[in-house]
């Protein structure tokens, strides 16, 4: 699934990298798993940044701007997340520029939360 390398090397809580492959939140139909509960979600969110990152223009309509889902101290972060698709590896990177959650997400390519090679698109 996903995997928090901060808390897996017993690093800083202040901030998670998060190595997400797409496919693990994809069902045998390509759509985001149902269950369990908390992978959905998550699948969600990356499947979010995705859609965020691959806006195939550089100006991204807000709604598909993707804010950071960490609660630091029980609040609300609520920053608006950056990305970029990286182009040695093709896998997307983000980074929450306020709370410094981070993450990789890899085998988004032709997903159907990939817009790169859409054309035309109506928001």
């Amino acid at each position: 699934m996903a995997y928090d390398c901060d808390n897996v090397t017993g690093g800083s809580k202040m901030s998670q990298t998060w190595l997400t492959d797409m496919t693990h939140f994809i069902d045998e139909d390509g759509e985001l798993i149902s269950e369990p509960y908390h992978a959905k979600r998550l699948g969600e969110y990356i499947a979010s940044i995705v859609l965020m990152v691959s806006y195939p223009t550089a100006e991204i309509p807000p709604e598909y701007r993707v804010v950071c889902r960490r609660r630091p101290k029980q609040q609300s972060c609520g920053e608006e997340i950056a990305g970029f698709v990286d182009p040695d590896t093709e896998k997307i990177v983000w980074v929450c520029p306020r709370c410094g959650d981070r993450g990789f997400i890899s085998n988004w390519r032709g997903t159907v939360w990939d817009l790169s090679e859409v054309v035309d698109i109506d928001h």
